[in-house]
């Protein structure tokens, strides 16, 4: 089992002029990807009814501002996301994520946001990736 702890800032690693938070994990097809935030940990893309939890604005802190899209993805306003591929696609983590991987990748983190002029704030992640059984005898 492999098992860090990052910080995943609003402004310096917004989809929207920032750069993914780099973890150094590379993953590969079959492994299990858990990813968990602090739900007490907030960040903030503005003013005062924009701070949030991993899960994005709206769900259930701050106001709801829909979702942003880019490209063919769309998510909550300020949601923690992942990315395999440099950050050509993404996927949602929010506080919690667990998923079998059916692909190999780079993994990085990012806030999700149009403008990161105004963000502020960081979330604690844990990032696990588990390898599966390495002796199973068959039957």
């Amino acid at each position: 089992m492999h098992n860090s702890v990052f910080q995943v800032k609003a402004k310096e690693h917004s989809v929207s002029g920032g750069v993914g938070l780099a973890t150094g994990i590379t993953v590969r097809p079959g492994q299990l990807l858990q990813i968990t935030a602090d739900p007490n940990d907030r960040w903030s893309a503005g003013v005062k009814d924009r701070v949030s939890n991993a899960n994005g604005l709206g769900n259930p802190l701050g106001g709801n501002y829909g979702l942003h899209t880019r490209g063919d993805q769309s998510f909550l306003y300020g949601a923690l996301v992942g990315s395999l591929d440099g950050g050509k696609t993404f996927f949602g983590v929010g506080t919690s994520l667990t998923m079998t991987l059916v692909t190999d990748g780079k993994l990085t983190l990012h806030y999700w946001d149009s403008n990161n002029h105004d963000n502020s704030g960081t979330v604690r992640v844990m990032v696990r990736i588990y390898n599966g059984p390495i002796n199973v005898n068959p039957i």
